[in-house]
């Protein structure tokens, strides 16, 4: 994977990347035959020729490598750049062909600088008993204040169906809260090596898609149309870091 870095005048950054073939076969092959599993008239279900599979469905296998594809090697280009994102990752000018390599641009609101507080002496005492991970969130954002970039807030905003709202409104002031929250979590995560695994995220989504009454490949489609895998990932990192830190409470 080739990248480079690039700045822009709004705060955000964005990074050019170029894969080549080989680092894309795989997920390729794999399109490649959930699509022969199709009834194809004339054919036996699984006894479709590779070359009539590709030429029927050469659409949705495209549009399906730039689902699949275009999210995760934008952000593992920000990990080899060793730069996190604050928010969504949004991916465009993606071009790609068979035997050829991928070109995307991944653009992204860096992670804010901040100072974290002493967390590890926080005391158990000061952690009433009815809701610790509301109040040990509470008392993060009581000692942790930084603007949250605007553009962060409309993004949010945004994936909530909220896009009117102005600053200073209540659901613009809630959104921001959150963002500043999820941000401080994400810098202890960072800071204490603290990571989920992908098994975690599919396993979020089988319980998940249970309780909406949909299925996990459906809710798995839904989630890869737009930056919802990654969002779905950095809840269950923010998770991870209230369980760790209360966890070290109890010590």
């Amino acid at each position: 994977m080739k990248w480079e870095l690039v700045d822009q005048e709004d705060g955000y950054r964005q990074v050019h990347v170029e894969v080549p073939w080989e680092e894309l076969a795989s997920d390729y092959e794999d399109i490649l035959e959930n699509y022969a599993r199709l009834k194809v008239p004339g054919f036996r279900p699984g006894k479709v020729p590779r070359p009539v599979v590709e030429s029927r469905f050469r659409r949705e296998i495209g549009e399906q490598m730039c689902l699949s594809c275009s999210q995760r090697l934008g952000r593992l280009a920000l990990q080899e750049a060793e730069v996190e994102a604050a928010g969504p990752v949004e991916v465009s000018e993606v071009e790609w062909e068979k035997g050829q390599p991928l070109r995307l641009v991944a653009r992204f609101f860096p992670l804010p600088e901040f100072e974290l507080p002493d967390y590890q002496t926080l005391q158990p005492k000061e952690m009433p008993v009815p809701d610790p991970q509301g109040e040990l969130s509470l008392w993060l954002l009581e000692l942790v204040r930084f603007p949250v970039p605007d553009e962060l807030v409309r993004s949010e905003l945004a994936c909530e169906g909220l896009s009117e709202c102005q600053p200073e409104s209540a659901a613009w002031l809630d959104a921001a809260q959150r963002l500043r929250l999820m941000l401080i979590l994400k810098r202890i995560a960072l800071k204490e090596g603290i990571e989920v695994e992908e098994s975690d995220v599919q396993r979020r989504i089988e319980e998940k898609a249970t309780e909406f009454g949909t299925t996990p490949d459906i809710l798995r489609a839904d989630l890869d149309k737009g930056d919802g895998k990654a969002r779905l990932k950095d809840l269950l990192v923010a998770e991870s870091v209230l369980a760790y830190l209360l966890e070290n409470l109890q010590d």
